[in-house]
């Protein structure tokens, strides 16, 4: 594998001292992503029921009260696992962002305009968090491509996209939150699970983006590597 035209190894890139394997890391970060699709799926569908039963109540029917008790305890086991891997993959993510970004300098990316720490940051820093984490996740996909010219680098076609589910994904979330605290009806309750289910499918389709992207930075920061290593 050879170094594309122009481009130019920097004294020290990819040395063994400074480049972290992320191989790890990125197969248990796609892992819990995986389980994350499977368990938002899970979730949809019980949702689904939930919304059934609510539909039922509303109509004046009267389901039985294990059928009440069932759908209860379903969801708050479902809701649960959720928010445990949702965690998980929280922390994962902000790991793996950490190291895709000091890589990339190790790869020879200089003046970069994110250091690895606020990669990270800008995700909890309010109204910032719009915005400066897509330009910091833009930088470390430029800077994975082509550490040498990364300024000149076009982004990702994928960044957009994740971007978009990703907020989208949160905007929802937060708002099935407030519903389902205000809610005092049945009807209350359909809306706040409607918009849930909502939220549960935007969710898959976010997590698959994000897992694209997550596999895309990391391959070109292996090649990148490798083409440095053997020329």
């Amino acid at each position: 594998m050879t170094i594309p035209h122009g481009d130019v190894l920097p004294m020290g890139a990819a040395s063994s001292f400074g480049f972290r394997d992320p191989g790890t890391l990125t197969r248990s970060l796609k892992l819990f992503m995986y389980l994350g699709i499977a368990l938002s799926a899970l979730s949809l569908g019980s949702q689904l029921l939930e919304l059934q039963l609510l539909n039922e109540m509303r109509a004046g029917g009267s389901p039985a009260p294990s059928a009440a008790e069932s759908n209860d305890l379903r969801q708050q086991i479902v809701a649960g696992l959720w928010f445990v891997n949702f965690v998980v993959v929280i922390v994962l993510f902000c790991i793996w962002i950490y190291r895709a970004n000091h890589n990339a300098r190790q790869l020879g990316a200089t003046d970069m305009q994110f250091s690895p720490g606020w990669a990270v940051g800008w995700y909890f820093i309010p109204i910032a968090n719009l915005w400066k984490p897509y330009q910091a996740m833009r930088e470390i996909w430029q800077a994975s491509a082509n550490p040498a010219h990364w300024q000149q680098q076009p982004r990702g076609s994928i960044l957009p996209l994740w971007w978009t589910f990703f907020l989208f994904s949160n905007f929802l979330g937060n708002a099935s939150f407030r519903l389902s605290l205000r809610a005092q009806t049945a009807s209350d309750l359909i809306l706040a699970g409607t918009v849930s289910a909502a939220n549960d499918a935007v969710n898959i389709v976010s997590d698959v983006v994000a897992l694209v992207l997550v596999t895309q930075i990391f391959r070109m920061q292996m090649a990148r590597r490798a083409a440095y290593a053997f020329g």
